[in-house]
């Protein structure tokens, strides 16, 4: 499970694939490009060169450097699920305005999203070690400001202060699966370590976070966190492999960088996902003028993206993301499906937490402790996955995952609110996440596996931009939905309140079945010949 919904959610000893003067001299072998649609490194070898795989580390080094990676997406989570629970008694505290109550959530998103890509793009140019390092480092420090902050104000910056740090840690923890772990199985389990930090991680937040409110106070939570933090950037220190002298690290940064790419990549996300985030929790903002220029530019940026990659890429110089990738078929399928699942799951979540507080009348930790089961099978499916992806089709898994987890949404936008948990929630939250998590390992091995070896940390980078981005547009685009109907409703003699709001939230629901419909077939075409991404590769 990624970032989970109701608050918006894994160098070896073969870094030497990269030579001196930072060309890939390794590629992705072959059979490999055959298989998933691998794009080919233009100004590398030839395409017969084969990559050298990854020596195994030993058990214990394998042990400690998952258990590194995994910390990293239990801290990206811990703080979302200690937010929503925890909100109204900060909102409280610190005096935030309703117009801001919000945004400490959404600003994280907002500032992880918008630097992914320049994030995983240096990585891959400076090295994993010092970027994953920096990132831990960073992310200890606001974490422990989060916790002193003072002010609305100063919580929403240091909020956005450690979504900027995440976004160092996560393309670089991608690629340092990719690099440390040879493939099949030993990587499907580093991928389901590491995924399964973020269900863990949020389920943590959310428990601890509201038993921690009503018993002590909110800042402990963030404490503890620091803590956490700061002890992951210790046992990086000792078990992120160490990354070869990189040369003509300035001149590589300035001259063989794509930075007009980054920015209008970065720029285009961080205005896309701020309207949506404004969206989601009030449609009258589209009103104002400004909120109207944000967009424009953010939309006009797309096609400026497009056609600055592509004349890079015909020129032969650095681009960010070439055009050429979409091309491949099991690469684009990955990135819809990414985007398709994450935008319903996070919305789904939303949704689910009105429902149990407004509808049902719960309060916030009683709906966070249904929100356990879905946390246990997420950790699970993680488990499974790992085990069974060299043994299963990518296509099969993916579409009877995703089959499974449309049931949620179906469910809730069925079910009376007089129905007992066990009848529609408790099988709504089991299976609503097998989808997410069967779709973060097999699409982890395709993008990986769809870049050059000496781009693994930008391939993290994609992969968490598009789920970021899904996080960000599903609860909008469910939002106004569930607003027109409401109002719709409302508007009607004699119209009651609560049905009118729940009639809203029941369609929010059938949304986000149709997008897990929709998001089954698709991957179900465009991935039926990919066969089992987790087998290990013949070099």
């Amino acid at each position: 499970m990624s970032s989970t919904a109701t608050e918006t959610e894994l160098s070896t000893i073969t870094h030497h694939s990269k030579g001196d003067d930072g060309e890939q001299q390794n590629p992705l072998p072959a059979v490999e490009v055959e298989a998933i649609g691998a794009v080919p490194n233009l100004a590398g070898p030839p395409a017969a060169a084969v990559a050298s795989e990854p020596v195994a580390p030993s058990k214990a080094r394998a042990a400690a450097l998952m258990a590194t990676l995994s910390c990293v997406s239990f801290l990206n989570t811990f703080s979302s699920g200690t937010l929503t629970v925890a909100l109204p008694a900060i909102a409280a505290e610190l005096q935030l305005p309703n117009n801001l109550l919000l945004w400490p959530a959404s600003v994280y998103a907002l500032a992880l999203s918008c630097t992914l890509l320049l994030l995983g793009a240096v990585a891959d140019v400076v090295g994993n070690r010092p970027i994953f390092l920096a990132g831990t480092l960073l992310y200890t420090a606001w974490t422990l400001a989060v916790s002193l902050a003072q002010t609305g104000n100063q919580l929403i910056i240091f909020r956005a202060l450690q979504g900027i740090s995440m976004s160092f840690c996560m393309p670089a923890a991608v690629s340092t699966i990719t690099s440390s772990f040879p493939s099949g199985k030993t990587r499907n389990i580093g991928f389901a370590v590491f995924g399964g930090g973020s269900p863990l991680g949020f389920a943590v937040g959310l428990v601890l976070g509201g038993v921690l409110v009503q018993v002590s106070d909110w800042r402990t939570a963030y404490y503890l966190a620091t803590g956490v933090s700061g002890a992951t950037f210790i046992l990086a220190w000792f078990t992120m492999p160490k990354t070869a002298a990189v040369p003509n690290v300035r001149h590589r940064l300035v001259h063989e960088f794509d930075w007009v790419g980054v920015v209008a990549a970065s720029v285009s996300l961080a205005l896309l996902s701020y309207i949506f985030a404004e969206i989601t929790y009030s449609g009258s903002v589209m009103k104002e003028p400004y909120n109207i220029v944000l967009l424009i530019v953010a939309v006009l940026l797309i096609p400026f993206f497009i056609f600055w990659v592509s004349r890079q890429e015909r020129l032969g110089r650095p681009a960010i993301l070439p055009n050429s990738v979409w091309r491949k078929g099991a690469f684009t399928t990955v990135c819809i499906t990414v985007f398709l699942v994450w935008s319903w799951f996070n919305a789904f979540g939303y949704w689910a937490t009105l429902f149990f507080q407004i509808t049902q009348g719960l309060d916030a930790l009683q709906a966070a402790l249904r929100f356990l089961p879905l946390v246990i099978v997420g950790l699970l499916t993680n488990m499974v996955a790992g085990l069974i992806m060299d043994r299963v089709s990518a296509g099969s898994l993916v579409l009877i995952g995703g089959l499974l987890s449309a049931v949620s949404p179906l469910l809730f936008a069925i079910q009376d609110p007089n129905w007992m948990y066990w009848s529609a929630g408790f099988p709504s939250m089991v299976l609503s996440v097998i989808s997410t998590d069967l779709l973060f390992n097999i699409s982890n091995l395709v993008i990986t596996s769809s870049f050059p070896s000496k781009d693994q940390a930008l391939a993290g980078g994609v992969f968490n931009t598009v789920t970021q981005l899904g996080n960000s547009i599903g609860p909008a685009i469910t939002a106004i939905i569930a607003s027109a109907v409401t109002e719709a409703e409302a508007s009607k003699p004699g119209a009651d309140q609560a049905y009118a709001t729940l009639k809203g939230y029941r369609s929010a629901f059938w949304t986000c079945f149709a997008a897990a419909v929709v998001s089954a077939a698709i991957s179900a075409v465009g991935l039926r010949k990919v066969g089992k991404v987790g087998q290990k590769k013949d070099v």
